[in-house]
């Protein structure tokens, strides 16, 4: 189980980590930009945040994003200095990022790098940002966007990671990497300068996106060291530590299992807890700490399934019906009123317009 520190305490409650949480290695980077860029000592700064300033015991420890906000907002009242996350990530070396960057390391190419960032961001948070790399004209971009600004990284953490990426790449690359462009959603009141030296690239401020832009060539051109079967090693370990922060891990193993058996009508919850090789009650009680019912999984699943089905127009409302598990027609009916407050049919012709 991993563990997560909260003030001067540490706890192992598996439910705490249902919470955003951030690696706790990548701490020390800030440690060290404390040290070295500013000439302050960064223990005090930590105590007063809840975050242990010694090494982490375990390459899995993470802090919960709560004292990372707090860690950076003193540390940037210390220093003065509201581009504190941009000097940061400079520190950033592959060994904070457990896992990750060892995948990292032994890529083929930084576009195969970019890749697993994309796929292993939750490794070093879990702190809602959605990571992607698409294909454009002329570039390949990296982009981040935020959908839930009450647990997304601060301001500072999101400098700090793009300056991280930067660094990460020069180390593989044995040479200075610079973006074609980026954009950047924070107005240019901002310390423009700082972010164009930073980033090392044009730099359009008040962007819908926050993006990196990168040389196609430069992304697909073979690394020094790449090592593919390191590559595939590690990330399998990426894989197996993001599965354990799943906060709904249960719910998704029911959920699967559901899927399968709704069609044949037999998914009450003692059969279900026994396809999983547990007690109805040991999984009622692993439900409740993700905050959910076996009716809840059920349900969501019916619910979620009945909209596709209805969307896709395949099936006739009788078929959906059985589909689901329903023994009659009407009872799918009601059932799906009660969700949605329209009826099939009603369900159906709104999609059509919206």
């Amino acid at each position: 189980m991993s563990l997560v520190y909260f003030g001067q305490f540490r706890f192992n409650t598996p439910s705490m980590l249902y919470e955003p949480t951030t690696l706790a290695s990548l701490t020390t980077l800030l440690a060290t930009s404390l040290r070295e860029e500013y000439g302050i000592d960064p223990e005090p700064i930590y105590l007063q945040a809840g975050v242990p300033l010694t090494p982490p015991e375990s390459p899995q420890l993470r802090y919960p994003l709560v004292n990372i906000r707090k860690l950076w907002d003193l540390s940037k009242e210390a220093s003065g200095d509201e581009t504190i996350g941009l000097k940061t990530g400079r520190y950033a070396k592959p060994a904070h990022f457990y896992a990750f960057g060892y995948s990292w390391l032994a890529s083929s190419t930084l576009l195969d790098a970019m890749q697993r960032l994309t796929r292993y961001y939750q490794l070093m948070s879990t702190a809602s940002a959605e990571v992607t790399m698409t294909e454009k004209a002329d570039s390949y971009a990296l982009s981040a966007v935020f959908p839930d600004e009450s647990k997304s990284p601060p301001k500072e953490g999101i400098d700090c990671g793009m300056t991280a990426i930067l660094a990460l790449c020069d180390i593989v690359a044995e040479k200075e990497i610079r973006p074609l462009r980026v954009e950047l959603t924070c107005p240019a009141t901002v310390h423009p300068e700082a972010y164009r030296d930073a980033l090392r690239a044009p730099i359009r401020f008040n962007a819908e996106v926050g993006t990196l832009h990168f040389d196609k060539d430069s992304l697909r051109a073979p690394l020094p060291h790449g090592t593919p079967d390191v590559a595939r090693a590690t990330d399998k370990i990426a894989e197996q530590y993001i599965e354990t922060l799943d906060p709904h891990k249960v719910a998704s193993q029911v959920k699967r299992l559901l899927i399968a058996l709704l069609p044949s009508g037999k998914v009450d919850q003692n059969l279900v807890s026994s396809r999983l090789n547990r007690s109805a009650s040991t999984l009622q009680r692993q439900l409740q700490l993700e905050g959910m019912s076996y009716r809840d999984v059920l349900e969501s699943t019916q619910r979620g399934l009945a909209e596709n089905y209805l969307r896709d127009k395949k099936h006739s409302h009788a078929q959906i019906a059985y589909l689901l598990g329903f023994s009659e027609q009407s009872n799918f009916s009601r059932a799906f009123k009660r969700w949605t407050s329209l009826t099939p049919r009603q369900y159906q012709e709104s999609s059509e317009h919206g």
